[in-house]
Order: structure tokens, then sequence, then C-alpha cells
């Protein structure tokens, strides 16, 4: 009875700090925040004449970006401000109302997504309970090979390349699948503790792309207006398809386990 009790109250303090449903409205806003500000992004892309002064290769104009609305252009100084703040505040106003029927949708399903979390915890709290004295934290060997290999890749495009442009485009274009390969490989950990490894490593490599970009002389907010760029719609993709995954795993997990619950009945 006591473990039973213990595992309401964590049921319930769950349930209190997670699954609350102006939490989820916020967690739906930030979703179509991301998906914007990815859209952002990629309009430098589409709207640039050029994309060479994020290696270096300065251009007085032929640059800009913004969506729905254009909220900068090089060249132009807009009153001596660095963007047109305007626009953007209409692009945010846009943002808000795009992302308002994905909030209001996990708002709506709060229920059945909190479900789904209850579920995950209760599981994350048995297999840690039967892992903890039994197994501790490992590589395995396939994970400890795919590190080898990323590190091997990385020692040979240091080595080969150090400060040339080769290394930025290799940090714009691969740095967030890198990130997640760095975070996933350690087995059994925790998101938290995932997180805890993926944060250091991120400001790491974004202090390698300053680094390469100062000895190439590139300016400090090229460098780091190149990673936004690059690393927004890999990060939001990622972060959407691996939430969906998960959700959907949990779906088919809890569908599963109540068709042969009732198959015994």
């Amino acid at each position: 009875m006591p473990n039973e009790s213990d595992s309401v109250d964590r049921r319930q303090q769950f349930l209190a700090e997670f699954g609350s449903k102006p939490r989820w409205f916020v967690r739906g806003l930030a979703v179509g925040m991301l998906f914007m500000a990815s859209l952002n992004a990629l309009s430098y892309f589409v709207r640039s004449e050029h994309w060479g002064s994020l290696v270096g290769k300065a251009q007085p104009r032929g640059e800009s970006i913004g969506f729905p609305f254009e909220i900068w252009e090089s060249g132009n100084m807009y009153g001596g401000l660095f963007a047109d703040y305007p626009m953007i505040g209409i692009n945010i106003l846009v943002a808000v109302v795009v992302s308002m029927p994905i909030a209001i949708l996990t708002t709506m399903k709060a229920g059945w997504l909190n479900q789904l979390m209850l579920d995950s915890f209760d599981g994350e709290i048995n297999e840690g309970a039967g892992d903890s004295e039994t197994q501790p934290i490992q590589f395995s060997i396939q994970s400890l090979m795919i590190a080898t290999t990323v590190a091997a890749v990385f020692a040979m495009i240091a080595s080969r390349f150090a400060a040339r442009k080769e290394t930025l485009v290799v940090i714009y274009a691969l740095g967030p699948l890198c990130l997640v390969l760095i975070a996933m490989l350690p087995r059994r950990l925790s998101w938290q503790q995932r997180v805890v490894i993926l944060m250091p490593c991120t400001f790491a490599l974004i202090a390698v792309a300053l680094v390469v970009g100062q000895a190439l002389s590139i300016d400090f907010d090229k460098v780091l207006m190149g990673i936004f760029l690059c690393w927004t719609p890999q990060s939001a993709i990622a972060a959407i398809v691996l939430t969906i995954t998960v959700f959907v795993q949990l779906s088919r997990r809890r569908s599963k386990s109540a068709t042969e619950q009732t198959a015994v009945i």
C-alpha cells in the first residue's frame, strides 16, 4: 500500500507541475512560434541573392530576411536602427495568430496528452527502479563505434580544414545533428540528463564557430546569424518530428496494453 500511495502522490505531483492546461497552451504556442521562427530563418535563403557573407564573402547589398514581411535588408540603415522594428512586431503578431490553433488544440487534448505522459512517467520510474542496482549507465558497443566515428570525423575536419570556410559550413549544416547524436548515444539516461549533456556541447560548438569566424575575419554577428539561420529550421524539424514520434509510440503502447488487458479479461 505505501508503494501505491507513493505512486499516486508522484502522479499528482507530475500533473500539478507538468500537466495543467495553461502549460499545454504555452507549449502549443511555443511549437507554433518555433515553426514561424524557422520560416523566418528559411526566408533568408529565399529572399537573398547570395549567402556568401555567412562564410566571409562580404557583400554590401543583396541580403534580406523576414516572413511574412521583410524585417531586415543589408545596406538599409532603417533610420539608425538595426532592423525594421514595426515589421518585426507585425511578424510576431502573425506568428501568435498562426500558433493559436496549435495552442488551443493542445489545451483541448490536455487530458489525453497527460495520460500518455503519465504512462511514460510510470514506465521510467519502474525501469529506473529495476536498473538502478543492476544496470549502471553505460555505452553500448554500437554507441561507442558511432561515437568513435563522429570523433574521428571531427578530428579529420579540424586537422584538415582548421580555420577555413569549410569548417563553418560543416558547423552550420551538421551542428544540430552532431549535438543530437552526442546527447542520444549514452544509454539509460533520462531526458533531463541528456539536456545536461546537450547544453554545454551546444555552447562549445558555437564557441568553435566564433573562433573560426574570428580567424577568418568574419564579423561576430554574421557567425551568430549563420548559426541562427541554419540551426533553427533543423532544430525545429527535429523537435517536432521527435515529439510526434514519442507521442505516437506512447499512444501505440497504450493501445496495445489496453488490448492485452481486454484479452485477459
